[in-house]
């Protein structure tokens, strides 16, 4: 637990002391405001009280996360705010996309064998100074209703680097049987964040068990977080009741061409 104080403590500062034989279907897109939300590909398995499904758009955001059956937990009536943040920590330049992004990313490349609603499906950004590119990967868990991320960043520059890498959700868990009531329970430890209602279901984003720094955080804005101060807009105390969301965040320190490999899961509980 000391750790994690001190990881918050650093990331509050805002890191400024961190060490821290299938031919593949190619599609490069870029989306509008309008439509960067919207879902390239819907996954669902199960139905009735094992249904899980959800989105993921062009620029690899879940945007809607959807079980039991008439139960939503990201997307509020429109799609959700989910991504994820890179800070390059050495010139404190942020890159994130949480639905909506920082401008400073290329065009999405999207590879997916099977086409649209099909596994495996991994989504590349190199970001638009070529300094580094984030490959994310797609698959999912129906047992245990979860939705996996594999976030591999390389550093593509000439000279050893420290990345802050953030995943972020803005939960709204229940939204579709409690309406406009978008507070939720929230709380975090060392490995995970969750939000939930009393009685109802929850959302816990959580790391795949990994060696390099990281920790959960929650988020009491919901915008999504500074990629290079992550737990800054974390609450002062515990748990949290309101319109909040969830952060997992990972410090990598990168030699030149190098890249590291973090996982995430999204479990409806």
């Amino acid at each position: 637990m000391g750790s994690r104080k001190l990881w918050l403590s650093v990331a509050v500062l805002g890191f400024g002391m961190a060490a821290f034989g299938q031919t593949s279907q190619l599609v490069s897109q870029s989306p509008s405001p309008s439509t960067a939300g919207t879902c390239q590909s819907v996954f669902t398995s199960g139905s009735g009280l094992t249904l899980l499904q959800f989105c993921v758009t062009v620029n690899g955001n879940i945007t809607e996360f959807h079980g039991p059956a008439g139960w939503e937990h990201i997307a509020a009536g429109v799609p959700g705010q989910e991504g994820y943040g890179v800070c390059d920590n050495d010139t404190k330049v942020r890159y994130f996309d949480y639905t909506s992004d920082s401008g400073n990313w290329s065009n999405a490349v999207i590879t997916q064998p099977g086409g649209p609603n099909t596994f495996p499906l991994k989504i590349t950004r190199t970001s638009s100074d070529g300094v580094f590119t984030l490959t994310q990967a797609f698959s999912r868990n129906p047992s245990e209703r979860i939705a996996k991320i594999s976030m591999t960043l390389k550093n593509n520059a000439g000279s050893s680097k420290t990345f802050i890498l953030v995943r972020f959700a803005n939960v709204n868990a229940n939204t579709s049987s409690l309406g406009t009531n978008l507070n939720n329970e929230f709380d975090s430890g060392g490995d995970s964040a969750w939000a939930y209602n009393l009685g109802l279901f929850g959302v816990r984003l959580s790391t795949v068990p990994t060696a390099l720094e990281h920790a959960g955080f929650v988020d009491m804005t919901n915008d999504g977080p500074d990629p290079c101060a992550p737990g800054s807009s974390s609450p002062p105390t515990h748990p949290f009741y309101g319109d909040g969301g969830v952060i997992m965040a990972y410090v990598l320190a990168l030699p030149a061409g190098q890249s590291k490999t973090v996982g995430v899961e999204y479990k409806r509980f």
